[in-house]
């Protein structure tokens, strides 16, 4: 960065770093898909090494296995091992429709037809349905930008798509970051001739997601895309989702099985992420965490250092209620209270003020108790479109406040884009402190048809000095595309939902016959319209932020990720009735004031907060602290030392 040679492509693959496992799954599965058909399954598995990589894991019945989930999510189902564990393929709701039967993506050729209509550059869509000024924004009037920040958060938590490692395309070794041309893994975004870019680039850099190595699948190897973390929600952000990682963040010298620090820099006393590597005096490295993202955002940053210290507290207050507890026993007791935590906050707050509670109450039945018959893998769709819903509701600038919530001229608000891989920015701006509060006094931006994605996204993505800046809204297209996502028509017969076939019956569906009408004009058909843009564009239903097939695809994701895992936290037998009862009174809140210097809160972090005086002091009744003592040594509690 220092040298002005980094182009934002660079920073795109550096947060979609993968681990060894993950590494030596994508090289077998890219040699599987470039190897021309027609030899023996068997042989081309074994000789590529995904046959290595579909192996069954073996699991233990012992008491540890039953107790605490693996770190990988493998054996978190006992029949189907590989359920939601990390480095599987993303499930499939609808099977894929790609260009072809191999896998190549839609919108690959120009000219190809779907419905009688070409698809249109993606670009061209955000340009003309997505694109907003920064200050032409709504607030939202209810909810916090903190919300907004939960959603990535616990979207890092369960999905994870590597792009493919290689950066030259494999038939004719071109530099995927300095052509337009699209050879496999490059697949560029063009700048078409009415974009503003015209002239200055032809192209943006695109690379495919990885493939995922598959078994047998008839008649076709269509192609799959990998998640490399577990489906889980269980805080793999804050531990890893492998061996490696969550070995290498540990602080094996500490008897108290506490997280490593940095050693470095602290905040004011509290502690940082330790960093990724030794760097030189007077610089400030990213980030380790156990989520290679970790370094994106300011708001990202935030949050992982509030979550790296209430591990640390927790083990603390454990070791004083079981002083006989080794640290294996602590990490494990501390981590499996953290997934339940990430859990609560969740399913009881973030869910309901995003689905609305009629919704909750019709996709989201009370918890029956865990189904070995449900899978919890993440689904294709859910991944690559309908989590990526809240994109249009970020705020063009990062506002940062000072002691009593007040602008402070030391620590003035920033534009998004110069808050994007700036963890120097924690460690030589006032810690943690100012951007969290920026977060709870913040508003979420209102998304309208007319309002969807600030500017700051779509012309100033990862701007360096080094290369043209991307649009995350045509990246998210382009995503979907690169999977083979069938369109939005397809996911709303998929929902039991009333299927629009042109522009009238469109317009209804979005109450905005404008915006149906620049769909049909760009697509031809309401049927080719990207899922992801389709379904953000929907209205939201009442008390929600989703309309009615985003709140049906990530209804059905959530529940699938809460009844089809054996450690949900409302299992029995997983916690006892006593100590789900204190989990019950969990609140972010109360984190925020045990791990920060924030003295006042609100009641409620994910609801906006309009006046001061609504803030509370963190000794008030309703901001309760978490009690520990029922996890004081139960019976059936090992000692793992």
């Amino acid at each position: 960065m220092s040298e002005g040679a980094l182009r934002p492509s660079d920073l795109l693959a550096q947060f979609k770093q993968t681990g060894p496992r993950t590494r030596t799954h994508i090289r077998a599965a890219e040699l599987l898909d470039n190897t021309v058909d027609g030899g023996d399954m068997d042989t081309l598995l074994q000789v590529t090494g995904c046959s290595s990589e579909l192996q069954r894991p073996r699991c233990h019945t012992d008491c540890l296995s039953e107790r605490y989930r693996s770190i990988t999510g493998e054996c978190n189902n006992r029949q189907y091992p590989r359920w939601g564990a990390a480095n599987i393929q993303y499930s499939r709701w609808l099977p894929p429709e790609y260009e072809d039967v191999w896998g190549t993506p839609r919108g690959w050729d120009p000219e190809h037809a779907y419905h009688n209509f070409t698809l249109p550059p993606v670009r061209l869509v955000s340009q003309e349905v997505l694109y907003t000024h920064n200050d032409n924004i709504s607030l939202d009037s209810t909810l916090s930008h903190l919300l907004v920040e939960w959603g990535q958060w616990i979207d890092h938590d369960v999905v994870q798509t590597p792009q493919s490692p290689s950066t030259a395309a494999f038939r004719t070794g071109a530099d995927c970051t300095r052509t337009c041309s699209q050879d496999t893994p490059c697949f560029p975004i063009q700048i078409p001739l009415s974009d503003p870019r015209t002239g200055i680039q032809s192209c943006m850099p695109f690379f495919r997601s990885a493939p995922s190595c598959i078994g047998r699948p008839q008649p076709h190897r269509h192609r799959e895309q990998l998640n490399a973390i577990t489906s889980f929600v269980d805080a793999s952000m804050v531990y890893g989702s492998s061996t490696s990682l969550a070995s290498a963040l540990r602080n094996h010298s500490c008897p108290l099985g506490s997280m490593a620090l940095n050693s470095q820099h602290s905040d004011q006393d509290l502690a940082y992420m330790p960093f990724l590597s030794t760097h030189q005096e007077n610089t400030t490295s990213c980030f380790q965490a156990g989520d290679s993202r970790a370094n994106e955002h300011l708001g990202m940053i935030v949050l992982h250092t509030l979550f790296l210290r209430e591990h640390n507290r927790l083990v603390k207050e454990l070791h004083l209620l079981n002083p006989q507890w080794g640290p294996d026993t602590l990490y494990q007791e501390a981590r499996k209270i953290m997934g339940a935590i990430h859990q609560i906050l969740t399913w009881e707050q973030y869910l309901p003020r995003v689905l609305g509670e009629s919704a909750i109450s019709h996709l989201m039945p009370p918890y029956e108790g865990y189904n070995p018959e449900v899978d919890p893998s993440i689904a294709n769709v859910f991944a690559a479109a309908a989590f990526r819903f809240a994109h249009v509701t970020v705020q063009p600038v990062v506002s940062r406040l000072g002691p009593g919530y007040t602008i402070s001229p030391q620590h003035p608000p920033l534009p998004l884009h110069h808050s994007l891989f700036a963890s120097w920015r924690i460690v030589q701006e006032g810690g943690i402190d100012p951007v969290l509060r920026g977060l709870l006094l913040s508003p979420a931006k209102l998304q309208t048809p007319g309002q969807m994605m600030v500017e700051e996204l779509t012309e100033r993505l990862f701007q360096a000095q080094g290369g043209m800046p991307l649009d995350l809204g045509a990246l998210n297209l382009q995503r979907g595309r690169d999977h083979g996502l069938p369109g939005y028509s397809s996911w709303r017969r998929f929902c039991g939902l009333s299927v629009p076939n042109n522009a009238s019956e469109l317009a209804d569906i979005l109450g905005n016959v404008t915006l149906a009408h620049k769909f049909v004009v760009l697509y031809g058909t309401p049927h080719n319209i990207d899922v992801w843009v389709g379904a953000i564009s929907e209205p939201a239903l009442p008390g929600g932020r989703v309309g009615p097939l985003l709140a049906c695809l990530l209804a059905r994701q959530f529940r699938a990720l809460r009844d089809g895992d054996r450690f949900w936290w409302e299992r029995e037998g997983v916690f006892t009735s006593s100590q789900r009862k204190h989990l019950r009174t969990v609140s972010l809140s109360r984190i925020i004031c045990d791990n920060s210097h924030i003295t006042h809160v609100p009641a409620d972090p994910f609801t906006r907060t309009e006046s001061l005086e609504d803030m509370l002091a963190c000794s008030h009744p309703l901001i309760p602290h978490l009690d520990l003592t029922p996890h004081r040594q139960p019976a059936t509690v090992l000692n793992l030392n």
